[in-house]
């Protein structure tokens, strides 16, 4: 097993990696670890935006709402004066049992509307693998805006997971990828596990009973971003599947 880190990785969040892959960590302890972690890669996010006045779009998938992509936005929305949001459910399964082959579709979804361009659109996910839930919301975002730059952002990734997620797009979509990460791992197991990774199962390490329990759950970030919506005007609107 080989551990690479990025140069974004600095010591506080290495120690902050390897609570993550302890697996005797309480689902509290690595709910608050997952929020520094998102601020963090929030900075180094904000590093490459050259104007703070720019469209910017964040996207994340159910799981990682309430921690991950909330301790980004913290950091985002301090800058940026334009930020909005979607969160994705999907169901990720595989019809052949093998890793590389899962899908994972898209059974609902907030997502707030943007008026202007989008020059950024940032993909935050927990951990990047396989990469399927990654495509999917993708392809579904650039159907709807067409951004200048895409960043892929996670605490860390599988050691192939960049060229696969390049390769499921045509070149004038991925020539705008940027990715950012802390940690690369090289191993896996053949449940599909990254090790060390970010500890296991995230669903279970964040307190889910599972997929199909996350699947059920409304982040408190979704709650109250679209009650603003409501209350700021009757005419905006955000679409939900």
């Amino acid at each position: 097993m080989t551990r690479t880190y990025s140069n974004l990785c600095n010591e506080d969040v290495k120690v902050w990696l390897e609570t993550l892959a302890d697996k005797s960590v309480n689902s509290e302890k690595y709910k608050e670890i997952m929020t520094k972690i998102g601020m963090s890669l929030g900075d180094c996010v904000l590093a490459q935006i050259d104007d703070y006045l720019s469209d910017v779009y964040l996207a994340c998938t159910v799981e990682d709402a309430d921690f991950l992509a909330k301790g980004m936005l913290i950091r985002l929305e301090k800058q940026i004066q334009k930020v909005a949001f979607a969160c994705f459910w999907n169901q990720r399964f595989s019809p052949f049992e093998i890793e590389d082959l899962k899908v994972a579709p898209i059974l609902k979804k907030y997502q707030e509307p943007s008026n202007n361009q989008v020059k950024y659109l940032i993909v935050v996910k927990s951990i990047i693998s396989g990469a399927c839930v990654v495509r999917t919301n993708l392809i579904n975002l650039i159907q709807k805006i067409e951004p200048e730059k895409i960043f892929i952002v996670a605490p860390v990734i599988y050691h192939n997971a960049e060229q696969k997620l390049k390769n499921e797009f045509e070149e004038p979509i991925y020539d705008k990828f940027q990715f950012f990460y802390f940690a690369k791992d090289d191993k896996r197991t053949s449940e599909g596990e990254v090790i060390p990774g970010i500890g296991g199962n995230v669903y279970l390490r964040l307190g889910f009973e599972g997929q199909n329990n996350k699947n059920e759950y409304i982040p408190t970030i979704v709650k109250l971003r679209r009650s603003k919506f409501i209350h700021r005007s009757k005419s905006s609107t955000f679409t939900e599947l």
